[in-house]
């Protein structure tokens, strides 16, 4: 088997699109025209992914490096995984929250992850499905 059949590099960082479910029934949430919201994201093996996670362990490493103590928190730790989602989110379709739609900028997608952690937890668990960003 032709195992180059399988890279996702490329198709990870064109980006797939999820569409977002309702936290609780599944059901696919769709906008006032009836298109489903979405959101195009990057996938873990694309370089906005890998790039944002060097960051993360270059900032660590600093630290480290300076003799101090690194104490790793909770707190941390989610900040770190927000980061990782929002250098992935591409763009989106009908995401809006306090009371509008909101364009998708990084601020905006931070916003969103932080306000809505079910769409946190979508987001996420979509970026690491290889399933996503490979051609059936």
């Amino acid at each position: 088997m032709d195992l180059s059949t399988l890279d996702t590099t490329a198709s990870a960082e064109a980006g797939a699109k999820m569409e977002v479910v309702h936290p609780t029934t599944g059901a696919v949430l769709v906008q006032s025209d009836g298109k489903p919201i979405s959101v195009m994201l990057a996938g873990e093996d694309s370089d906005r992914y890998r790039k944002a996670d060097r960051r993360i362990s270059n900032r660590r490493l600093a630290t480290a490096s300076t003799g101090r103590r690194v104490r790793a928190t909770a707190e941390g730790i989610e900040a770190d995984r927000l980061e990782v989602l929002v250098a992935c989110t591409i763009s989106w379709e009908g995401i809006g929250f306090d009371g509008g739609e909101k364009e998708c900028t990084p601020e905006n997608a931070r916003e969103a992850y932080k306000k809505l952690p079910w769409l946190r937890e979508q987001a996420d668990a979509f970026i690491v499905d290889r399933a996503n960003f490979l051609k059936a």
